[in-house]
C-alpha cells in the first residue's frame, strides 16, 4: 500500500471514529503506543487515549466539520492538513471552559510509521474561540 493511499485510510477511520464513535479502522492502522503531540492539548500516549480523547471531545461539540488534506509523504512519513469547527459546548480536558461558540483549528500533522502502524504523529497550527 502506497504511503498516500495509509492517509485516506487513516482520513475514513478518523471520520468514522469522530462521526460514529466507530473506532475499528482506527485501531488497525495505530499502534497500541502510539504518541499524539498537539499543543495546546496534553499528548494522547497511546491508542486508547486518542480513543478516549476523541469521545470526550464528541460530547463537547455540536455541528462537527472536519477537513484533511493529504500534502505529501514519503517512505514511512506522511503530512496532512486539518481543518476543523464546531459549537462547543461542553468541556474538553486540557482546554479552558467552554464558550458556547465556534471554535475553529488549522493544523499541520507529520505522521511517523512503524510497521505499517501510526507510531507518532505532530501537529503545529492554532485555535480560535477557545475564549
Amino acid at each position: 500500500m502506497s504511503i498516500k493511499d495509509f492517509a485516506d485510510k487513516f482520513v475514513q477511520a478518523e471520520n468514522l471514529a469522530w462521526q460514529k464513535g466507530d473506532f475499528s479502522a482506527l485501531e488497525k492502522l495505530e499502534d497500541i503506543n502510539v504518541l499524539y503531540h498537539t499543543p495546546p492539548l496534553p499528548d494522547q500516549v497511546g491508542r486508547e487515549a486518542h480513543k478516549q480523547y476523541i469521545l470526550g471531545t464528541r460530547l463537547a461539540v455540536s455541528n462537527l466539520h472536519q477537513d484533511w488534506k493529504y500534502l505529501a509523504g514519503d517512505g514511512n512519513v506522511f503530512a496532512m492538513s486539518y481543518k476543523m469547527s464546531a459549537l462547543w459546548t461542553g468541556p474538553i480536558p486540557g482546554m479552558p471552559p467552554p464558550t458556547g461558540k465556534e471554535i475553529g483549528s488549522e493544523f499541520l500533522f507529520v505522521f511517523l510509521l512503524k510497521d505499517g502502524k501510526i507510531v507518532n504523529a505532530w501537529a503545529q497550527g492554532a485555535m480560535t474561540g477557545l475564549t
